[in-house]
């Protein structure tokens, strides 16, 4: 499939060449050329023999280049591959109507999984995915594994083909030497007990290239309509997975160096436990999945604390929202870090998701009508504060909320929503709010 050019920098080799945009680029080197990466990837070379198409009309130009040089071009996006599996407790299935429509989509592309650490199951990947992926090192590649025993994955997965081959490609990536890591979500009554034993030994197999095993419980909503039957964690299924965890993590130190094994930091809340120490999380590899984030969070917060003012010059009042599950910990851990800078007032908010029910705890999935649910009473009794702090991950990229609807996406909307109180994704940095706090309102600056 061409890749087509969306826009050409001025003065660059792409311009000298005469391309414009909708142009294709159709082969390099007699290869043709899938995507961006692709592209990327075979115009590194310093001679290149390169096949473009405009206006229907195929023509060959040959460029000899400095080693890396870039075209400067823009190319168009990559359609990404859906996911080759339809497993029980996909998320998708279980989303209400009216969110952003990329929310709807399942993906299963190996080049987001390269790029932005999306987790794919490789049911998909065929034998020219597995080459490529090898030829142009697209590694780490971060794979949803969830259980290695063969009948029970095709319960869970809902494969098309009878054997989707995973320990054979695992294997196929080791051997080339290609990094991985694995994830499990944990499936009460499918995946677990013996099964979840199985698994982390199938993989253990592949440890010098599969880094880490990462260890989510399943996440349900409301919204299961027509689905099969499936329940969450219990705390005390998320206490006897610490203790099993702590006990494989003990071996696989012994042996390999490295915890090898770790859980996501809902296990450790489930479960009303402390979260492992900074160095048993390996230098943090799995944050972006939810695995050390709040470790991480709490001993930020301490070394912040350093410099913390003795007080702040007038009464103040910080709200800090999350979702049900991290509630506890922000009221017993954070709030009272921040209550020893004098006149500071710090409240606790546990928001309740009005989305996707009040099964889903986590503040990630919280939405504009669940923040406005927990906190438009406070507003209206005059006690929300001077500044409302949102979790991090409760808005995209974009800075947008789950919703999709005009007037409710942003935390500006919010704040309008609650007669103007200033509300503020937190950004990770303690003391620029409480500098915020103590700035009167008529001389802060956005």
């Amino acid at each position: 499939m061409p890749v087509q050019i969306t826009a050409v920098e001025p003065g660059s080799l792409a311009e000298e060449l005469g391309w414009q945009p909708g142009d294709q680029v159709v082969a390099v080197n007699g290869e043709a050329v899938e995507d961006e990466l692709d592209f990327r990837f075979k115009t590194a070379e310093e001679a290149l023999e390169l096949r473009v198409r405009r206006n229907g009309t195929l023509g060959v130009q040959h460029v000899t280049k400095t080693f890396d040089e870039g075209f400067g071009v823009d190319l168009e996006e990559f359609r990404i591959k859906t996911c080759g599996d339809d497993c029980v407790f996909c998320f998708v299935d279980q989303n209400p109507v009216g969110l952003r429509e990329t929310l709807y989509f399942r993906d299963g592309d190996f080049r987001m999984s390269f790029l932005y650490g999306n987790y794919i199951t490789v049911t998909n990947l065929r034998e020219r995915n597995l080459r490529r992926i090898v030829e142009q090192r697209l590694s780490p590649m971060y794979i949803s594994v969830h259980c290695t025993d063969d009948a029970i994955r095709r319960r869970m997965m809902g494969h098309r083909t009878q054997n989707d081959r995973l320990m054979e490609k695992l294997r196929f990536f080791h051997v080339h030497g290609i990094e991985m890591h694995a994830q499990i979500v944990l499936v009460p009554h499918h995946n677990d007990g013996g099964a979840l034993v199985k698994t982390i030994l199938d993989l253990y197999e592949f440890h010098e290239q599969l880094f880490s095993v990462s260890v989510v419980p399943v996440g349900l909503t409301r919204h299961r309509c027509e689905l099969m039957d499936l329940r969450t964690v219990t705390p005390s299924e998320a206490q006897q997975l610490v203790r099993l965890v702590q006990r494989w993590q003990a071996f696989f130190r012994r042996n390999i160096g490295r915890g090898f094994l770790y859980l996501s930091d809902e296990v450790y809340l489930l479960a009303g436990m402390d979260f492992p120490q900074e160095d048993d999380y390996d230098g943090y590899p799995l944050m972006e999945n939810g695995v050390g984030m709040s470790r991480d969070f709490l001993n930020e917060l301490a070394f912040q604390a350093e410099d913390f003012p003795e007080a702040v010059p007038a009464p103040r009042r910080l709200t800090l929202v999350s979702g049900t599950l991290a509630g506890p910990m922000l009221e017993d851990r954070v709030a009272p870090v921040l209550r020893q800078v004098e006149r500071l007032d710090v409240q606790v908010v546990a928001a309740e998701n009005k989305l996707f029910g009040d099964v889903v705890t986590v503040s990630g999935l919280l939405n504009f009508k669940s923040f406005v649910a927990a906190l438009k009473p406070l507003a209206e009794a005059g006690t929300l504060g001077d500044l409302v702090l949102l979790p991090p991950d409760s808005v995209n990229f974009e800075g947008l909320f789950l919703d999709n609807t005009p007037g409710q996406g942003t935390p500006e909307e919010l704040s309008a929503a609650l007669g103007g109180v200033p509300v503020e994704v937190f950004g990770g940095d303690w003391v620029e709010v409480l500098d915020r706090l103590a700035t009167p309102p008529d001389k802060q600056q956005d």
